[in-house]
């Protein structure tokens, strides 16, 4: 009678304990320094991602990485900059850089600019938006790698394409129906910059100046130190903190200009911190400030 008790008992906590975990354990830390990947070349299941420019990856990239330039992740459609890819192109993309679902795909790319400093991420979550959950960004990008005094090839990799079949998280990015209709229940994040956010700076590709009514600032470039390495998990959990509270299940939108820097403070707050309920709305400013019967505050 008491080991059958003591039998329920455990398995109850076992249960207990299956159902708080993550849906999807990962096989790699959300961010992986320059040492890390170095000592990890040799694991089959590695793929290494470099979304730089093709000349850049000519002049030298991480031995054994795949040249795939980050504006085929994030294209321009119509008048919008920066949108997911349709699914068979992005599917063919995938299956050709030899990634699978069990893959150990590190994103990486320059962070020699702000604007190149976020592509790593967009790129990172469109691999997740596909369903593979085992992506990471290597902190610092290529510059953390030559800093390193790392080695660094001029010889191409060509990957061996594979058929890929995605596994949509249709719930990691949001449209604009979605924002309409959640206007004032999600908590959202304007990633851009104070003057940019506030009205007082309009850019020549956005309609209007302003932010999405009810959103609250908070500028990518917060998350990054001086040398384009990521601050450290105790300061971004403060930004975050501060701005969203510690409730891991809010939700949350981030959106920026023409969705290209918001997928980096989605990504560290999903990835990283823990929230569960986070999406990036790539259409962005643009395509909000582009329908009249949209709302604006300044």
């Amino acid at each position: 009678m008491k080991k059958s008790f003591l039998f329920r008992t455990v398995s109850l906590v076992f249960l207990l304990f299956a159902l708080s975990a993550p849906a999807e354990a990962r096989d790699i830390a959300p961010i992986v320094s320059a040492d890390w990947l170095a000592a990890n070349m040799d694991n089959p299941r590695l793929i290494i991602l470099d979304v730089r420019k093709v000349e850049q990856y000519q002049d030298g990239h991480i031995p054994n990485a795949i040249s795939s330039f980050f504006r085929a992740w994030a294209f321009k459609r119509g008048e919008l900059y920066s949108e997911i890819p349709e699914v068979d192109d992005l599917q063919e993309m995938i299956g050709e850089a030899g990634i699978g679902l069990d893959s150990l795909v590190v994103v990486t790319g320059s962070v020699s600019s702000p604007v190149e400093s976020y592509q790593s991420a967009r790129v990172a979550c469109t691999l997740q938006y596909a369903g593979i959950p085992n992506v990471a960004l290597l902190d610092g990008g290529v510059n953390a790698w030559v800093r390193g005094k790392k080695q660094l090839s001029t010889v191409s990799r060509r990957p061996v394409a594979k058929p890929f079949t995605a596994k949509l998280r249709r719930d990691f990015f949001a449209d604009k129906e979605h924002m309409k209709a959640r206007l004032g229940k999600i908590l959202l994040l304007d990633v851009r910059e104070p003057e940019i956010f506030s009205g007082k700076k309009k850019l020549d590709c956005i309609p209007r100046a302003g932010h999405i009514p009810g959103a609250l600032n908070m500028p990518t470039s917060c998350a990054f130190n001086a040398d384009g390495t990521f601050k450290t998990r105790d300061e971004l959990a403060a930004i975050a903190e501060a701005a969203i509270g510690k409730d891991l299940s809010r939700e949350v939108v981030t959106y920026c200009d023409v969705g290209q820097c918001c997928p980096t403070w989605a990504y560290l707050l999903r990835e990283l911190l823990g929230y569960r309920n986070i999406r990036l709305y790539d259409g962005s400013s643009q395509e909000w400030m582009s329908d009249p019967t949209a709302p604006v505050e300044k």
